[in-house]
């Protein structure tokens, strides 16, 4: 049930700004991560129709912000372009001033928030789910970056402008944010094994080729004093070694800002893919899929990584630090294997789990393994 706005922000009753052609909205939802109540706002244009496949546009607020701060710029632009719009708020600035910073700074909350406001939208508006759009600049593009790399299925396109992408890496820089950046890992770099897997797994380099079949525009101008374009150009340059990549890489004359139009006209023209990507380059930090594979890491702490490769009726897979390894072959839509080769052995009989054409790989210690199933 949607809330009146005033109730979920109480703290400053400030009204939104008026947009014509759009008509906001404001609720609660519960975090399919712990179950605590997360605002959202909601824009709905004039235009929209239930019954109608729409266009929706997720746009994320910066770093030092809240949800608030993208009405005044996105919610013209989605009257305009008759997109439904919403606001993630994903546990608030990223700031020591907010009491619960460690939610915040791209969490695995603040990942599921997100994802939490999508599928609000998906369920209670006629969403096209070809074309569900998301767009940030600053923390806002490392936010967007950073749920290309966690959830890259859902995504027609992702925008990120001027984007934090390694925070080990901008903690070095020493600016004002630095201290930030530990208020939302819980520390300077190498404080802990904990501390230093947050940074790890708060980071969009971390994960960026998992979207290497996600449309994405990345745009940095190349005179930012806040944010290195050289940090971001790294993180581009995992993707540039992901045979089919579908990611773009802007740069200009200029320094820490967005362009904001030009990125939304990019993204009106994307569509998400019909069939998944025939070959996936992984990495996580939690059991989950990715098309059509599932990986979890062995152990906390550790990521798990994955090359997988779907031809021929053949899926081989590579795997590293894995604990568990699943081949969904009805998203591949391919007839379960008979057998399956590990390290290139004897072909073994495999067990298809009941009910679902899917095969489990099992992973004795964690180590680097190889199959073939055919």
């Amino acid at each position: 049930m949607l809330l009146p706005f005033c109730l979920l922000n109480a703290a400053t009753q400030a009204p939104l700004p008026s947009v014509p052609g759009l008509t906001w909205e404001g609720t609660g939802l519960a975090s399919s991560f712990d179950g605590t109540q997360q605002p959202v706002i909601i824009g709905v244009p004039a235009s929209y129709a239930a019954g109608q496949p729409t266009p929706l546009l997720v746009a994320l607020h910066t770093w030092s912000a809240d949800y608030r701060q993208p009405t005044e710029s996105y919610g013209p632009e989605a009257a305009a372009r008759g997109w439904l719009l919403v606001l993630p708020n994903f546990r608030g600035p990223n700031l020591t001033t907010n009491p619960r910073a460690t939610e915040a700074g791209g969490s695995l909350a603040a990942q599921h928030d997100t994802l939490d406001a999508v599928r609000y939208m998906s369920d209670t508006y006629s969403v096209d789910a070809d074309r569900v759009y998301m767009s940030g600049a600053s923390g806002g593009g490392y936010m967007a970056l950073l749920m290309a790399g966690k959830q890259p299925e859902t995504w027609a396109a992702v925008v990120a402008w001027c984007p934090v992408t390694d925070l080990r890496d901008w903690h070095g820089v020493g600016n004002a944010y630095a201290q930030h950046i530990e208020a939302v890992c819980g520390g300077p770099p190498g404080a802990s094994p904990e501390v230093e897997f947050e940074y790890l797994r708060r980071s969009p380099r971390t994960f960026i080729t998992n979207a290497a079949a996600t449309n994405i525009l990345i745009g940095h101008g190349d005179r930012d004093l806040t944010i290195p374009t050289d940090q971001t150009w790294e993180t581009f340059s995992r993707l540039r070694a992901v045979p089919s990549h579908h990611a773009t890489f802007r740069s200009w004359c200029g320094g820490h800002e967005e362009r904001l139009k030009d990125g939304l006209d990019w993204a009106a023209q994307q569509r998400r893919a019909p069939t998944p990507p025939q070959e996936l380059h992984l990495v996580t930090d939690e059991a989950k899929g990715y098309f059509w594979l599932f990986l979890a890491p062995e152990a906390p702490l550790k990521l798990a990584r994955a090359v997988a490769k779907a031809e021929g009726g053949t899926v081989a897979v590579e795997a590293q630090g894995a604990g568990r390894v699943e081949v969904d072959y009805q998203a591949l839509a391919l007839p379960p294997p008979r057998t399956v080769s590990l390290d290139g052995g004897n072909p073994q009989p495999v067990v298809v789990v009941e009910g679902r054409r899917t095969v489990a790989l099992t992973v004795p210690d964690g180590g680097e393994h190889r199959w073939q199933l055919q």
